[in-house]
């Protein structure tokens, strides 16, 4: 199951590092095009122009001129086939006392469909393209002089070659761009692939749904998340129809379960029940900042005797129906002990009393045994795991240590999707 990989995966790796990507891609096709510039060298060209006839007897039928016509075209044609074939170009080579690797390539083509033929030369040597370029178109001439001797073929050099100039290294520079263009796609989509391969991370809910034994609740992205809340409310008082204190814990740090507590208690407060959240993460805790109020008297005075929960817990001004109860850091007792003891117990049981829901946030279960001893406490867990980031096998032994310490998992949620 953990090999098990999708389309969609991958895709959704693409669309999260989409600006690395592009930039890879970029930068592969910026580089590539700019290395002609250091080691292309510099190619000449040298063109030679030849003039064909094929003369045709005096006095002769228009049919006959026709034919002869034709048969000069077709010749023409030939001459242009011949040019590229590489035996032309060991001859140009030798006969111009150059090395074959000097010349790069030979070429013919047809202008204006007429007959005649402009032969280049393609070198690195400047000295000499131009008498490349003649030797060549020579060569040929007399090629198919030999190979046509009826109806007689005459070739003449009509346009000698001048000196040449140095080709553009534009074009050698668009194809190499093109190519690191795709070079770079190539690389990102191979490097994509390994790393969705290689990822044991959490992936998508279906490798949560098979490794918890139970369902996604809900999505929950950046940004405006209400209706990923309100999908979530729907979904847990299914799951758990009868419960009323929820615990909501991550599976590692940076998971979201704070936020998530925070807005799923919320969520719940939005239907006009009461609701108490419970800063139950005495190492750091988030709570009273995310719905945004001071934190004033806190969960552990309340444990330690110094005030009572209804002085303790203070009311969202912007969400009718919430109140907060802070969580603040002890330094002379474990969490998870106090939490273990009868005073916690007592305080549930008297929060149960005053409101219809209370939601507990814990901090992740991978860092220390509060969730644990939260589970058995709470009516219901969720936990809260994070796309790309929550180890797959933290995310079973979190789900393992809960159901040891009695807790009764509700379903999970993602964060950042």
């Amino acid at each position: 199951m953990e090999l098990f990989v999708s389309f969609s995966e991958i895709a959704r790796y693409f669309r999260r590092n989409r600006p690395k990507f592009i930039l890879v891609i970029l930068a592969a096709g910026i580089v590539c095009g700019l290395l002609p510039l250091k080691f292309a060298q510099h190619t000449y060209s040298g063109n030679t122009t030849l003039t064909f006839t094929c003369p045709v007897p005096e006095n002769a039928e228009s049919d006959y001129q026709l034919q002869y016509t034709n048969v000069l075209y077709s010749r023409v044609q030939a001459a242009v086939a011949l040019a590229e074939e590489n035996k032309l170009l060991t001859e140009t080579a030798r006969r111009s006392g150059v090395d074959e690797a000097d010349i790069s390539k030979i070429t013919a083509e047809q202008l204006n469909s007429s007959p005649v033929v402009k032969v280049t030369v393609y070198t690195s040597n400047a000295g000499k393209a131009a008498l490349l370029s003649d030797t060549a178109a020579q060569l040929l001439a007399d090629d198919m002089e030999k190979q046509f001797p009826s109806p007689k073929l005459t070739a003449r050099i009509s346009d000698p070659s001048v000196p040449a100039k140095p080709q553009s290294k534009k074009s050698a520079m668009v194809k190499s761009g093109i190519l690191g263009l795709l070079l770079g796609f190539v690389l990102s989509l191979c490097y994509g692939i390994i790393r969705v391969l290689s990822d044991h991370t959490v992936r998508n809910s279906r490798f949560a749904e098979e490794a918890l034994k139970t369902s996604l609740l809900a999505e929950i992205p950046a940004g405006n998340s209400g209706d990923a809340f309100r999908r979530m409310r729907s979904a847990a008082l299914h799951q758990a129809p009868d419960a009323r204190i929820f615990l909501v814990t991550g599976v590692c740090s940076g998971d979201g379960g704070d936020a998530v507590a925070a807005g799923f208690a919320a969520s719940l407060a939005q239907t006009g029940k009461t609701v108490l959240a419970v800063d139950a993460d005495l190492h750091d805790p988030q709570l009273a900042s995310r719905a945004g109020i001071a934190a004033g008297k806190t969960l552990a005075d309340v444990l330690g005797g110094a005030c009572p929960l209804e002085q303790a817990a203070a009311a969202v001004p912007s969400q009718p129906g919430l109140s907060v109860l802070a969580g603040s850091p002890v330094k002379d007792a474990s969490p998870a002990d106090l939490f273990a003891g009868e005073k916690f117990q007592k305080l549930l049981a008297d929060a149960a009393g005053r409101y219809d829901y209370v939601v507990l946030c814990a901090p992740a279960d991978a860092d220390y045994p509060d969730a644990e001893n939260l589970a058995g406490r709470s009516q219901a867990v969720i936990l809260t795991i994070r796309y790309g980031s929550t180890p797959f096998q933290s995310m079973k032994e979190a789900c393992r240590r809960i159901a040891v310490a009695g807790g009764r998992l509700a379903g999970f949620v993602t964060t950042d999707a």
